[in-house]
Order: C-alpha cells, then sequence, then structure tokens
C-alpha cells in the first residue's frame, strides 16, 4: 500500500487547493446569490466529467490491459485513441445540446432558480459547458497514465485548475460575473495540459479516424453503460440534494456545498487513493479469476481505508463547527453562515464511511465482470435518497437532505457487501471486524480526549489555534489507542519499518 500512502499525500495537496477555492469563493461570495450561481455552473461539466472519468477508469483499465494481453502495446494504443477520438466527437454533442437546453438542465440541479438568478447561472453554464468534450477524453488519458504507474500526475492536474478558478473569483469579485465564466472555461481546459509529455514518454502517438466497428469499442461502451449508472449514484445523490436546498433559502445550494466539500476532503485523500492505487491490480487479478488474490487486495483496501477514515468521521462530526470557522468564515461568510453550515457537516459525516466501503467492494465486481450489481446498488442508493430527501428536508430543513444522503450510502455499502458473498465471499472476516471495533474504540478516545482538550485550550489560545493543537492530540491520541489495541495494519506497519532498519 506504499503507493496508496503517496497518493494520499499528493492528494492531500490538491485537496488543500480544493479547498482554498472553497474558502476564496466564501470570502468574495460568502453564502449568497453568486455562491449559488457559480457551484451549479462549476458543476454541470464536473458532474459530466465525474460520471464519464468512473466509467471510463473502470471500463478503459481491465480492457487495455486485455488487448495489451492478448496482442500488443502498439494494439491497446491504438484503441485508446480510436477510444479518445469517438468520445471527443460525442462529447461535442453533448456541449451543443447542453447549450441549447441550458435553462432544464440549470432548472433541474437547481429547481428553486428564478428571474435574474435563473438567466445568470444559465449564461455561466453556457460558457462552462464548452470544456466538455477536453475533459471527456482527458479522462481517458487520465487512467492511461494510471495503468503506467504514473499516478502522480494524473492527481496533480486539480491543483492547476483551482489556481486559475481562485484567480477568475478574484478578477469577477471586481469585474464582474462574465470574467467568473471565462475562468472557471480556462481552468477546465488547462489543467490538463500536464498530461501531455508524460504521455509521450509512454511512447504512445495519437491517430486519427473514428473507427465504430471494432469489437473492443462495441464491448467497451457495452461495459461503459451499466458503469455510468453504478459511478454516478454520489453525482446524482448530491444533484437531488442540492436542487431541494435551492428551494429552502437563498444560499441554501452554497451552504450544502460546503459541508459537502469538507466529506469528500476525507474521501477524495483516502477513498480514491487507495482506489487509484489498488484498482489496476484488483482489475488484473479479476481477469484472471484468481479469486484469493482478488480477496486479499480487497482486504488489504479496505483495511487502510477504514483505519484512516473512521477517525476522520468522528473528527469531522466531533469539530464542525470549528472546522468550518477555521476555513470559511471571513468576508463574505459570517459566523451565522458557519453555524448552519457545521450542523449539515454533522450529518454528513459518517457519510464517508459508507462510501469508502462501497466504493471499493464495487471495484471486485467490475473486475469480475459483473455491472448488474453495481447498477441495482445504485438504483437502490438514489432511490432511497429520493424518498428519505423529500421526507427529511420537509422535517428537519436542510439537515435533513444531508441525513439521507449519509443513510442512503450506509444502506447501500451494507448491501453491495452481502451481494458480494456470491462472487468473493466474506470480506469482513473475524479479523477485519475485530479491528475495526478497535480503529472505532481508539476513534471514540480521540474524539472524547481532543474534544475536552479544544475546549480548555480555547478559553486561552483562541478558537482557531485551539482547533489546531486538537488536531495534533487528536493524532497522538489515536495513533497511542492504535499501538495499544494491537490494531494489524498498525502491527504490519512497524514490521516493515524495523525489517528496513535492519
Amino acid at each position: 500500500m506504499k503507493t496508496s500512502y503517496i497518493l494520499m499525500i499528493i492528494t492531500i495537496l490538491s485537496k488543500i487547493f480544493g479547498l482554498l477555492r472553497e474558502k476564496a469563493l466564501a470570502y468574495f461570495f460568502g453564502a449568497g446569490l453568486v455562491a449559488d450561481i457559480f457551484l451549479i455552473a462549476f458543476q454541470l461539466p464536473m458532474t459530466f466529467t465525474n460520471v464519464i472519468s468512473g466509467a471510463v477508469a473502470n471500463g478503459y483499465i481491465p480492457m487495455y490491459d486485455r488487448i495489451k494481453g492478448e496482442g500488443t502495446k502498439e494494439d491497446a494504443d491504438k484503441f485508446t485513441s480510436n477510444l479518445a477520438n469517438i468520445l471527443f466527437v460525442s462529447s461535442l454533442a453533448v456541449t451543443v445540446l447542453s447549450i441549447i437546453f441550458a435553462k432544464p438542465l440549470v432548472k433541474l440541479m437547481a429547481e428553486g432558480f428564478t428571474g435574474e438568478k435563473l438567466d445568470l447561472a444559465v449564461f455561466v453554464s453556457r460558457v462552462v459547458m464548452l470544456s466538455i468534450a477536453v475533459t471527456a477524453v482527458s479522462s481517458i488519458y487520465k487512467a492511461y497514465l494510471q495503468i503506467y504507474g504514473k499516478f502522480v500526475v494524473s492527481v496533480l492536474h486539480s491543483i492547476i485548475m483551482n489556481i486559475i478558478v481562485i484567480a477568475a473569483m478574484a478578477i469577477s469579485y471586481k469585474m464582474g460575473i462574465t470574467y467568473l465564466a471565462i475562468g472557471i472555461l480556462l481552468a477546465f481546459i488547462f489543467q490538463y495540459s500536464i498530461f501531455i509529455l508524460p504521455i509521450k514518454r509512454t511512447g504512445y502517438r495519437s491517430s486519427l479516424g473514428v473507427n465504430l466497428k471494432d469489437d473492443n469499442i462495441k464491448k467497451m461502451f457495452h461495459d461503459i453503460l451499466p458503469i455510468l449508472i453504478s459511478t454516478s449514484a454520489i453525482e446524482i445523490n448530491f444533484m437531488i440534494s442540492r436542487s431541494l436546498s435551492s428551494g429552502l433559502f437563498v444560499g441554501g445550494i452554497s451552504t450544502l456545498n460546503y459541508a459537502y466539500k469538507l466529506q469528500s476532503f476525507v474521501t477524495g485523500i483516502v477513498v480514491t487513493s487507495i482506489i487509484t492505487a489498488t484498482y489496476p491490480k484488483i482489475a488484473k487479478f479479476g481477469s484472471l479469476k484468481e479469486i484469493d488474490n482478488l480477496k486479499g487486495a480487497l482486504k488489504e483496501a479496505l483495511g487502510t481505508m477504514l483505519l484512516l477514515v473512521i477517525p476522520a468521521a468522528f473528527g469531522l462530526f466531533t469539530f464542525s463547527l470549528p472546522i468550518v470557522n477555521l476555513l470559511f468564515v471571513g468576508g463574505e461568510f459570517t459566523f451565522k453562515d458557519a453555524e448552519i453550515t457545521a450542523v449539515v457537516l454533522s450529518f454528513f459525516a459518517f457519510g464517508v464511511i459508507g462510501i469508502g466501503v462501497r466504493e471499493i467492494i464495487s471495484r471486485a465486481f467490475y473486475a469480475l465482470d459483473d455491472r448488474k450489481t453495481p447498477v441495482i446498488n445504485s438504483i437502490l442508493i438514489v432511490g432511497i435518497n429520493i424518498v428519505l430527501s423529500f421526507i427529511l428536508s420537509k422535517a428537519m430543513g436542510i439537515e435533513g437532505l444531508a441525513l439521507a444522503t449519509t443513510i442512503s450510502f450506509i444502506v447501500g455499502a451494507i448491501a453491495l457487501y452481502i451481494s458480494s458473498f456470491k462472487h468473493i465471499g466474506n470480506i469482513f472476516d473475524k479479523k477485519i471486524i475485530v479491528n475495526i471495533i478497535k480503529i472505532t474504540i481508539a476513534s471514540v478516545l480521540m474524539s472524547v480526549i481532543s474534544k475536552y482538550a479544544f475546549n480548555i485550550l480555547s478559553k486561552s489560545l483562541g478558537y482557531n489555534l485551539s482547533l489546531l493543537v486538537a488536531i495534533v492530540i487528536a493524532g497522538i491520541i489515536y495513533l497511542i489507542s492504535l499501538i495499544i489495541l494491537r490494531v494489524d495494519e498498525i502491527k504490519e506497519l512497524f514490521q516493515k519499518f524495523v525489517k528496513r532498519k535492519n
């Protein structure tokens, strides 16, 4: 799991820039009209990109490995080039349609938008959606780089995007929303420029032309459709929550977004890093039907993920208000905004565990060429979220939307885990269950002691500094607790360290 930890470090840097983008949004535009418009316009192409990227990565990587294994690298590269060309042409068609039907799309994403707010959101969205073709094609080359072990560069592109977006926010704050639209468009396009040289160094050569009759392409698109449905569950869930929040109060979308981004900060660092590093290996074991090795890889990935995600969930819940205050309060974002956002975050917090378990287990199904089960699971998740969102938003307001999302992902994770018995047996054996109990105990101790320390320190050190010190204390308490409780992952890391010293 060395690669996973390296990727986590790189991803942390990338996610920090993502939080800086959210901080800039909060500072310049608070939780108001422009912030809501930005989030809808930004999310339309981002949703498309995330769904396509997830489907391409899960469908393309096993296909590339199979073509290369049965033939040569040149054959696999020709397939890649053909796929990129097809996706580029089809994405141009999607771009034209999305621009024509921008208004109903915006209304779908934010049913509460009306009048000038709706018109501005439609304008910004139309400009930004010009980037769809570039981002769609780049998702293929991102997966291509991961196949050849170039994980770092495949993650760093988002830093470039966020730097450009932050600059656009600063300019548009002074000069108007048009500059924000142009800035987002440039950010989406130019972030992928860093892929060019690493791809050339692999020996890859692109070629023009589209061959729809290629059997591999036919199988690829046949495989991608269910993956598209499955990987879109997270995006669809948040789209539903966002749309309903737009009608609750002005700034509802941005409030939900700030809380959601803090949750996705955890999943992006831990879950995405582990999946990025382990999925090529999982896909290989799946294609060879090496079930024991596949099961071992999944257990390793789940063990590492839970070791980091469980305490993170407790941390988000325990320190929701201090975290939001530290990151977002300032400029147009008030402490009152922070209090509302913090409550939403506390309801989102434990959803990261469900997301992590589901995302890792789903890779086993893709690797074993079972697309049906993740699709059914996604439909289950979205169905639960829709029903609960309508019920809980009326009873609890915006907090109910976050709770509905969390419940849907936890139920989805449990359901997918049960479905995995048929293919690979019980992943959560006695060893993992015992470790989960130990990790949970350590996380509770960490939360209680660090919260107590925060309450004492805040009386003399101030709110933000006390939080930073409390986080350090939390880390120390958690590590000590893991050592005392003899959690397997910690023992294994310690043994590897001792071996290297010797």
